[in-house]
C-alpha cells in the first residue's frame, strides 16, 4: 500500500495520474497542504490562472472523497520525536511516521523528505509509481 504526501497527490493531480490514488491513503493534512500548493501556484507564482486553479481544487476534493484518509490523532509524541531526532518539519514527520506504522510505501516528490525517509521505508517519487501504472 502506498502513503502519498501532499507533493507527490499534486503532482499526481496535475498530471492527470490519478489511478494509482486509489491503491493508496493519505493523512488529513495533504488536504490542507494540497489545497495550498495550488494557491501559491495561482496567487504567489502566477503560473496558473484562476480557472485552472479552481478546476485543480474540484479534483482534489473528489480525491479526498476517494482515497483513504488517516487520523494522526493519537500520534503526536512519536511525530513530534520523529521529527526532532531527523531534522524534519512536524508536517513531513507526520508522513513519515505514518508510512513506518503501517508499513506503507512512501510516495513523494520531495527530495530531502524522500532521502531521509529511505532510511526507514521504501520511498518512490510519483512519476516512477505513475510509470507502473
Amino acid at each position: 500500500m502506498y502513503l502519498f504526501d501532499a507533493s507527490a497527490l499534486v503532482n499526481m493531480v496535475k498530471k492527470g495520474r490519478v489511478r494509482p490514488l486509489a491503491r493508496g491513503a493519505t493523512i488529513e493534512l495533504a488536504l490542507y497542504e494540497s489545497l495550498n500548493a495550488v494557491w501559491k501556484e495561482y496567487k504567489l507564482l502566477g503560473r496558473i490562472d484562476e480557472e485552472t486553479a479552481l478546476e485543480l481544487v474540484d479534483v482534489i476534493s473528489s480525491v479526498f472523497n476517494v482515497i483513504e484518509v488517516l487520523s494522526v490523532k493519537g500520534l503526536e509524541k512519536g511525530i513530534f520525536e520523529l521529527a526532532a531526532r531527523d531534522g524534519l518539519t512536524v508536517y513531513d514527520a507526520s508522513y513519515l511516521y505514518v508510512a513506518m506504522k503501517n508499513g506503507y510505501i512512501l510516495v513523494t516528490d520531495d527530495r530531502e523528505l524522500r532521502n531521509r525517509a529511505s532510511r526507514y521505508v521504501e520511498t518512490v517519487s510519483s512519476s516512477e509509481l505513475a510509470n507502473k501504472y
